[in-house]
């Protein structure tokens, strides 16, 4: 009887660690880049936090760039953020986001090296990010096999494998 609460109690104490330690902000180690054969590119960098009462957020910041031309080299930056609740059994991670707390927002626009307000590219962008179908890559319910260390964060959804250091906030 002894070693069975013995077992419980030491269980108990490393999912309470585990899910303590998972209690922070995560960004992802190097940018995603992704660079097609015409030259155009992607940046992405992705944020996690997760609090101690079950909910996460998360920001998807992309940067996408064509191909640099003598008429014209164009460069978007844009974020996304959904906020949602999470469950950590052992070490299954599983988001569940709410999507009324979608927004997302056209940071930059430069054309050439310069910032440009161009209203047709502005509108362009704006209807891509509040586009549904855009919108659904956010929406579903994903699950996660992940490690947590102190500094380092391992998620694998089956196909990929992303891994996010531990990012320090400080506050005034």
């Amino acid at each position: 009887m002894k070693k069975i609460l013995f077992s419980l109690v030491a269980l108990m104490t490393v999912v309470t660690v585990q899910a303590q330690s998972l209690c922070a902000t995560w960004r992802s180690m190097q940018p995603e880049v992704e660079t097609a054969e015409d030259g155009s590119f992607s940046v992405q960098n992705l944020t996690y936090t997760f609090n101690e009462d079950g909910t996460y957020s998360f920001v998807d910041e992309l940067t996408l760039s064509t191909q640099p031309s003598q008429t014209m080299g164009l460069e978007i930056a844009t974020t996304v953020e959904v906020k949602g609740t999470y469950k950590l059994d052992g070490e299954k991670l599983t988001l569940t986001p709410n999507m009324d707390s979608y927004k997302s927002e056209l940071l930059n626009i430069s054309m050439n090296g310069h910032v440009t307000e161009d209203p047709n590219i502005k509108a362009s962008v704006d209807a891509m990010l509040s586009d549904d179908g855009f919108k659904e890559q956010f929406a579903e319910v994903q699950d996660y096999t992940v490690k947590v260390g102190n500094e380092m964060l391992e998620m694998n959804d089956g196909e990929q494998v992303s891994n996010y250091m531990r990012f320090a906030t400080i506050k005034e």
